[in-house]
């Protein structure tokens, strides 16, 4: 903790904030002061541990730490990629869209502090505390009626040529106009041998009739750490497409918060999580249906090789105003190895009469029977069980809807496949 409160001294005695920041940033630390890091007797953290991360003594990014060359760092993915390094926020390397207005957080803030902060600057995850008392990257972007429909928009967070432990607490709040339909990537990426950590607050809000197609891959240095809260807030006839995919980071955890306002609200969440090693992935989910007439769907697919681990707790809350509520979470695990683990935990809870609520979860190792039909049929032990594994992956690789991401993610998963089947 004494690391943390030197690094938040840096940040909370920035001259160009206003007091009513600095303010907020102090109460928020405070919080997680008294909160500290989650501890294994925390129910929602049972089975996730944070001790390496506790032990090591991240600084806050400085400019400093900033490659000479920046532009080589963008891959060939023809998407408009709002680019990020090392914590650091590229205007110059970024593409600007019609109908997008980016504004950085302190502007927003300054212009109304609900902006930036409404709620979910506390919570139940002391990560997103600490994301408020630290929040030293990010945008507040809105996507008004003049933008272009289904015009995919990346936001790229790469952090590489690091020269000792750094941290980032990236905020990204999006939100949009009625009647907007957009496809929104977030990715982060890494390369660095050194430690390094991101703890991420993604804020994303419809506007009535909106739909958002979310993509966000976390595709992290082996040596990195990834904490996020993801919150989706969704209006009357608003939809949300979430699809989360995620390979990289010796530790991941993403907590996904929704809350469906208003009638005729809609969420698809999906997920895809790839593990080796002794990688450790966590997605704690709450889908929180407020009123009458809206809609939950949930897959999440976990493949996990050699000694990794991997949580899943996903938690539909059905209010007794919620009338007529439709909600489905499915959970399916693949284990590689005798030595992976997987935590496998989904729950309703109903406090309504008229609804329709399913939720399952299976765990298991790939069948010998069909391994032994497809060698029947001429293919090698190797090909035999990457067919399989594609064939489990991809019913929620086939369900991102923009055809350029979708390869993108395919190749993500073929990369991954082959470091784990010919390794």
């Amino acid at each position: 903790m004494k690391h943390l409160e030197k690094q938040f001294s840096t940040i909370a005695s920035a001259a160009h904030e206003p007091q009513s920041l600095k303010n907020l940033r102090n109460s928020a630390f405070d919080s997680f002061k008294k909160t500290g890091f989650p501890k294994k007797n925390w129910e929602a953290w049972r089975f996730t541990t944070v001790a390496d991360l506790v032990k090591t003594p991240f600084r806050l990014s400085t400019e400093a730490d900033l490659p000479e060359v920046i532009s080589k760092f963008l891959d060939d993915l023809p998407v408009p990629t709002l680019l990020f390094v090392n914590g650091h926020y590229q205007p110059d390397e970024s593409t600007q869209l019609k109908g997008i207005n980016v504004n950085t957080l302190i502007d927003s803030y300054n212009k109304d502090t609900k902006l930036v902060t409404n709620g979910f600057d506390s919570g139940s995850s002391p990560f997103t505390i600490l994301n408020t008392a630290m929040m030293n990257s990010g945008l507040h972007i809105q996507i008004s009626e003049d933008f272009e429909n289904h015009t995919p928009i990346r936001f790229l967070y790469l952090t590489t040529k690091l020269s000792e432990p750094i941290m980032n607490h990236p905020r990204l709040i999006l939100d949009m106009a009625d009647n907007i339909q957009a496809n929104i990537i977030e990715e982060y990426r890494g390369d660095s041998s050194d430690s390094y950590w991101n703890n991420a607050v993604t804020v994303i809000r419809t506007g009535n009739h909106s739909k958002v197609y979310h993509v966000r891959i976390q595709n992290e240095a082996p040596a990195a750490s990834h904490l996020a809260t993801t919150i989706y807030e969704v209006v009357a006839k608003g939809v949300i497409h979430g699809c989360f995919i995620s390979a990289g980071a010796a530790l991941y955890r993403n907590d996904v918060n929704v809350t469906l306002l208003g009638e005729g609200a809609d969420v698809t969440l999906n997920g895809l999580c790839l593990s080796k090693e002794t990688q450790h992935m966590d997605h704690n989910i709450t889908v929180d249906h407020t009123t009458n007439h809206v809609t939950s769907r949930m897959l999440f697919k976990y493949i996990l090789a050699e000694k990794s681990s991997a949580v899943f707790n996903g938690r539909a809350v059905v209010r007794s105003d919620a009338q007529k509520t439709d909600a489905d979470q499915t959970n399916k695990n693949l284990l590689l190895g005798n030595d992976a683990l997987m935590y496998s935990n989904p729950q309703l809870e109903i406090y309504a009469d008229d609804v329709r609520c399913t939720h399952g979860s299976s765990t298991g190792q790939i069948s010998e029977d069909a391994l032994f039909y497809l060698r029947s049929r001429g293919l090698d032990a190797v090909s035999a069980k990457a067919l399989l594994i594609n064939g489990f992956a991809n019913e929620v690789v086939d369900d991102i809807n923009n055809e350029e991401v979708r390869d993108y993610t395919r190749r993500l998963l073929e990369s991954w496949l082959s470091g784990v089947t010919h390794g």
